[in-house]
């Protein structure tokens, strides 16, 4: 082998010698795996969603005094005694049951009458809360007893009439509702019906 053939040789040698030992320091320094799954590759946590909010619930009871003034002379009285359950979502919505009781004791009127009185009527609760009042919607599901019976006092045509006139409005204050709430409403024969209740609730989960 000529001298010239045997130094190319030689620095072909040398010349690859020199990118292995670069390539591997090149190797051992840098780092193959892309920036957002540096360390391990753990994903970035995400934020949890937040539980849903869930109803207040409410309680209480109302004490009605009623009576049923007629033209013609006379009073017809029905007393009661009525307890709620119902929630308040988180938009303000009411919704729950109620079952109010006769506690008037004796004939409801003065003279005779032939009717049978209620004694308990089965409620549904409706209506909202906002602006710090409760507007509460009382309406009769059923009564007791269910055959020829009606109410001769004022509970059922002042407290359960349907329209805004028997809204009960109740302020709250913190987790308690108090107000003593009076209706009236005319008959079709110059009589009138008149209701006086008051109203205690408490919030049992706020």
């Amino acid at each position: 082998m000529s001298v010239s053939r045997l130094a190319r040789l030689t620095l072909w040698i040398l010349l690859l010698s020199g990118s292995a030992v670069v390539g591997a320091y090149i190797a051992a320094h840098s780092n193959p795996l892309p920036p957002q799954i540096k360390d391990g590759g753990s994903p970035s946590p995400t934020d949890s969603p937040s539980p849903r909010a869930k109803p207040d619930r409410w309680s209480g009871t109302i004490r009605t005094l009623s009576y049923h003034q007629l033209y013609v002379g006379g009073r017809c009285t029905s007393n009661w005694k009525t307890t709620l359950t119902f929630s308040v979502r988180p938009d303000g919505i009411v919704t729950g049951s109620g079952r109010a009781r006769l506690g008037s004791k004796g004939p409801p009127c003065p003279f005779f009458v032939a009717q049978v009185q209620i004694g308990v009527f089965d409620l549904e609760v409706g209506g909202e809360l906002a602006g710090g009042l409760l507007r509460l919607r009382l309406t009769e599901v059923g009564h007791t007893p269910s055959a020829g019976a009606d109410d001769l006092g004022g509970f059922l045509r002042t407290v359960l009439a349907p329209g805004d006139g028997s809204v009960l409005s109740v302020p709250v204050r913190g987790s308690a509702a108090e107000k003593t709430i009076t209706l009236r409403t005319a008959g079709t024969d110059r009589d009138t019906f008149v209701s006086t209740s008051k109203i205690r609730l408490r919030c049992r989960s706020c």
